[in-house]
């Protein structure tokens, strides 16, 4: 391997996905473009990174998930994980986050066509998530079920 390859710094997306917990029931959703599972949450925008990082997840909880719910959301990340952007297949960082739900009436956001609460300890994530994010839900299940 050639030096300049060695000092090729890399440029990431930040993404901050919530596992939105009520009781034994976490929150996923279906990416309407992809068809690929998801978890609420989103992409972190330039502006945003020199800000409080959980402003950003705020935003797009409330975009995905509108603002008629309410939950407590742990603002330390429990994890981090790799994880490329459907749209685009950009290298990206997911900064995992944990949630819990108060009350309220999630309603689906345009971004996506499904969503369901699943019992994070029998919920068989292979075949709805994909790739990184399937890596990413498993690990959720194994440290936090």
């Amino acid at each position: 391997m050639g030096k300049s390859e060695m000092n090729k710094h890399g440029f990431f997306q930040i993404t901050q996905k919530v596992f939105l917990r009520k009781g034994h029931l976490f929150l996923i959703m279906r990416d309407k473009k992809s068809g690929h599972g998801d978890l609420p949450g989103g992409r972190m925008t330039e502006e945003e990174f020199f800000e409080d990082w959980t402003n950003s997840v705020y935003r797009e909880l409330d975009e995905e998930m509108g603002k008629q719910i309410s939950y407590k959301l742990n603002p330390d990340p429990i994890f981090f994980h790799k994880h490329r952007v459907n749209e685009g297949n950009h290298p990206c960082i997911i900064i995992a986050y944990q949630a819990y739900y108060i009350a309220g009436e999630v309603q689906i956001s345009d971004e996506h066509d499904f969503l369901d609460w699943v019992d994070v300890r029998t919920f068989q994530p292979q075949g709805f998530f994909s790739e990184y994010m399937l890596e990413a839900v498993t690990i959720y299940q194994e440290k936090y079920a």
